[in-house]
């Protein structure tokens, strides 16, 4: 499909491809990616202001066949960051966190705080929302995580 050759013939690698499809092939936002395999019910999107609505009703009938229906969690890095998303009825758990410039994601809360007893913020993020954190350079180009403000709460 799309061009892609599904060799492990997993979800997990259907996935893949259809994330890079529209992220990287249709040039669509993390957020909007988001959108479009966890999408809001429509009741959620009746309820949106008028250009929010109109954004959504174009991104679930216009890939409605990418919606994935089952029970998901994805962790996607790419370069300068990375994405966790989980289904829209979140029936697979996440929880995220933050400690300084650095984000945990697990599916417990205690790996978390195996890593990091004492997170600054620790938060189940909402069914269907990402958690994007994205890294930032300093003056002398290090590297460090940074949480977006679309977290998913």
């Amino acid at each position: 499909m799309y061009g892609y050759a599904c060799t492990l013939k997993t979800d997990t690698e259907v996935i893949t491809y259809m994330i890079d499809y529209l992220h990287r092939r249709q040039g669509l936002t993390l957020e909007e990616v988001s959108s479009v395999i966890a999408a809001p019910f429509w009741s959620t999107i009746e309820r949106k202001d008028e250009e929010e609505k109109r954004a959504l009703t174009y991104l679930r009938n216009t890939f409605a066949s990418m919606l994935i229906t089952g029970p998901f969690s994805i962790i996607l890095g790419y370069n300068g960051g990375l994405m966790a998303l989980n289904d829209r009825l979140k029936l697979r758990s996440m929880v995220a966190a933050e400690k300084g410039d650095k984000v945990f994601i697990a599916s417990e809360e205690a790996a978390i705080r195996i890593i990091e007893p004492n997170p600054d913020r620790l938060w189940y993020p909402i069914g269907g929302r990402p958690v994007i954190a994205e890294l930032y350079t300093t003056g002398q180009g290090e590297a460090h995580g940074h949480q977006l403000p679309v977290s998913g709460l």
